[in-house]
């Protein structure tokens, strides 16, 4: 059997070689990285997605459990209730200024209507006997806006669709929907995991107004726009002072796989709206609606992704 007589090595066949071999590793980088990009893509969609409308309930709750202590530090609760549901305070509150309204007229002001609607509001939590959340809907406020690819932007719209609408309520914990204890009424009306209900003052809404029937008040309050931040915490901004609103902590603390991948986290809200109807003779909260559209935007993977939600929750009083 005859030996392979092997080729000579020449400058010129090292060469080839040479420029095959870069040839060959340009090629396998350049598909790798394409295709690596795109998983993470993918991944940071799911993500996104999975933060913003699959878990948003526990999310929160996560911040009670002690995964995001920003929440106290920044707002301290300087505001109680008596038994009778007169607010005091300690004099730094940003309501300590508002006046007391025991029963709104035709010649009361925005202002009074507000004083009214704190009162009554900062009255559930420590003398409800219980509150029932009736419903939680999530729904579309607008489409997805930044340099997501085409591709992904359709992903992400297919995995809202499939998201939106009522919650089941049945899986989340008895104590999240029929709250007795002050610990469950706290941790589940808003404002979610504080004492307090609102701190709105005149310079946070746009509108306060009431309507009368059978013996009951409806007492409508538009709140004012925050802009994305990367500092949205309770009891700061407009909404924070009266909505469970998305902190962008929660967010980052929560993201999963994505969190090295995600920059620049900011939460926004906008079109506040709570209706509530309060008995006249004894002040009592009856039903109370809250909805307000909230926004995430962040940068990842050299993308900036900025997606809207809409969020309503309907709560029933018992006293």
């Amino acid at each position: 059997m005859s030996k392979k007589v092997k080729e000579p090595s020449t400058p010129e066949s090292r060469a080839e070689k040479l420029a095959h071999k870069q040839m060959l590793r340009k090629a396998f980088t350049s598909t790798f990285f394409k295709a690596f990009a795109v998983c993470l893509s993918i991944l940071l969609v799911y993500s996104i997605v999975y933060i913003s409308l699959v878990n948003p309930s526990r999310l929160q709750m996560s911040a009670a459990n002690g995964n995001n202590t920003a929440q106290n530090a920044v707002v301290p609760n300087n505001n109680t209730v008596s038994s009778d549901g007169s607010a005091s305070s300690d004099g730094s509150s940003d309501a300590a200024a508002t006046p007391t309204v025991t029963e709104l007229t035709d010649t009361s002001s925005q202002a009074d209507i507000l004083a009214y609607f704190n009162t009554a509001i900062n009255k559930v939590k420590p003398n409800a006997k219980q509150i029932t959340l009736n419903s939680e809907v999530n729904s579309t406020a607008g489409g997805i806006s930044g340099n997501l690819p085409g591709t992904l932007t359709s992903m992400a719209d297919g995995l809202i669709a499939d998201n939106m609408g009522p919650k089941d309520l049945s899986s989340l914990d008895p104590g999240l929907v029929n709250a007795t204890t002050t610990d469950q009424k706290n941790a589940m009306f808003p404002v979610e995991n504080e004492s307090w209900s609102s701190k709105l003052t005149a310079d946070d809404i746009s509108s306060a107004t009431y309507t009368e029937a059978d013996g009951k008040y409806t007492i409508t309050i538009l709140v004012k726009e925050d802009a994305p931040s990367t500092d949205t915490a309770h009891g700061t901004g407009h909404n924070g002072k009266v909505f469970s609103v998305i902190m962008p902590s929660i967010v980052t603390d929560n993201a999963g796989p994505a969190a090295s991948l995600i920059k620049d986290v900011k939460t926004g809200h906008k079109d506040g709206k709570i209706v509530v109807t309060v008995d006249k003779e004894t002040g009592n909260v009856e039903t109370a609606t809250y909805y307000f559209v909230w926004t995430l935007s962040l940068k990842a993977l050299g993308m900036e992704v900025s997606i809207p939600f809409g969020l309503e929750k309907n709560f029933t009083i018992t006293w």
